[in-house]
């Protein structure tokens, strides 16, 4: 009983923290239209004595803090369902034995009577994933350039490949990552250009789905991939950072550390990962996807609602955030 009263105040003040979050990104986006039609800066550059920046990071706390109560009412309804699991251990166990003893007792050719059991998963919607900034492309193409170390195999060069150039899609039981019940399945992604490629809709910037690798010892390309033996001091496994006028990405440089003592899985995601960041992608909240900080290795891949992000993006919502479905 405690726990569902825990659970339900979690839910109250998870509810009023998501209305927050709409109110204040609704704050954040009519400070910037105000901006680009301004003609006095301090007329629109805050609303009611707070500026633009000071709304910016009460939003970036609200989902630290939306993310942190979502884990919080995971956490209680796991103790809840475990509990109910074991006290209904006892009522299982006498309906085997006394199904057990009737078995006995009765020869006759009877059918066995069949147990009908349901059950109920609540999926905890209000995931969401930041954007930041998109490219802005004549075409859908970019130009990715791989700098690799001697100690790079070609095996780990095609694995790079293969996760931003890949078509291959695999499906996924929602219950895997508490997202649905057993039965239902979700669209994974390997490689980002099969996950930009299933986009059938039309946005404001062309979305890049065409990846042109190269390989040369400059600078040349849209996006450099650095292949290092060396670890990052900070612990990192994959740095990103892109280089933006406006609100346009003109180029990004991706560092993948220690790459020698990564597994082939390993560095698929990471690289998948890092490549979100370039297309313009910031963090998930939820736990278990592909953009989150740390990178939950249940299911590696890119998510429908990674695709939703980047539609979002490329949509014209910059500095947004995409509400995932699931």
């Amino acid at each position: 009983m405690a726990d569902t009263k825990s659970i339900n105040r979690l839910r109250d003040h998870l509810e009023m923290m998501k209305r927050e979050l709409g109110h204040t990104t609704d704050q954040i986006k009519q400070l910037e239209r105000n901006d680009k039609k301004r003609s006095d800066w301090n007329e629109f550059d805050n609303i009611k004595g707070t500026s633009i920046n000071e709304l910016r990071e009460h939003q970036s706390e609200l989902v630290k803090e939306i993310s942190k109560v979502q884990k919080e009412i995971r956490k209680y309804r796991s103790k809840s369902l475990l509990v109910a699991e074991l006290a209904v251990l006892p009522a299982v166990f006498l309906l085997i034995v006394f199904s057990g003893i009737f078995d006995i007792a009765d020869k006759s050719p009877a059918s066995s009577p069949i147990l009908k059991t349901r059950y109920l998963t609540e999926n905890l919607r209000g995931d969401t994933i930041d954007t930041w900034k998109s490219w802005r492309l004549v075409d859908n193409t970019l130009n990715v350039n791989i700098l690799k170390s001697p100690r790079v195999t070609d095996h780990q060069l095609r694995i790079i490949r293969d996760a931003i150039s890949s078509e291959r899609t695999v499906q996924f039981d929602d219950y895997l990552v508490h997202k649905g019940p057993k039965g239902s399945q979700s669209t994974y992604y390997v490689g980002w250009a099969g996950a930009l490629k299933s986009v059938q809709t039309q946005t404001k910037y062309n979305l890049p789905s065409n990846f042109n690798f190269i390989s040369t010892p400059g600078g040349e390309g849209d996006i450099i991939i650095t292949l290092s033996n060396v670890r990052d001091s900070d612990g990192y496994t994959g740095y990103t950072k892109s280089i933006t006028e406006d609100n346009e990405i003109l180029k990004s440089f991706i560092t993948i550390y220690d790459i020698s003592n990564l597994t082939d899985e390993q560095l698929a995601t990471i690289v998948r990962h890092e490549f979100g960041h370039a297309l313009g992608l910031g963090h998930s909240t939820a736990p278990e996807d592909l953009m989150a900080p740390t990178i939950d290795m249940t299911i590696p891949y890119i998510t429908e609602c990674n695709v939703a992000a980047i539609v979002d993006l490329y949509d014209g919502n910059e500095a947004a955030q995409t509400v995932c479905e699931k």
